[in-house]
């Protein structure tokens, strides 16, 4: 049984993860740079970063193409 979601999280949820995502990779960047050592850990931390901003992307393409498939289906299939 799926559970339900408010509206406003769901359009809300690809967003924090683009919004942490960036904020991860560009903290860890500036922190790499203020104290002049790149480690595998902040290596790590920004690769993380980096792979929340792309699932929150790829959740807004696959949402936007579900929709463009969806609307033409109710407009052309009458």
């Amino acid at each position: 049984m799926k559970v339900w979601t408010p509206q406003f999280l769901y359009d809300a949820k690809p967003w924090v993860f683009i919004g942490f995502g960036a904020l991860g990779c560009l903290g860890t960047i500036l922190w790499a740079v203020l104290s002049s050592e790149w480690t595998w850990v902040r290596a790590a931390l920004c690769l993380g970063g980096a792979a929340l901003g792309t699932l929150g992307g790829a959740i807004l393409q696959t949402r936007r193409e579900y929709r463009s498939r969806s609307k033409w289906r109710r407009e052309h299939l009458r």
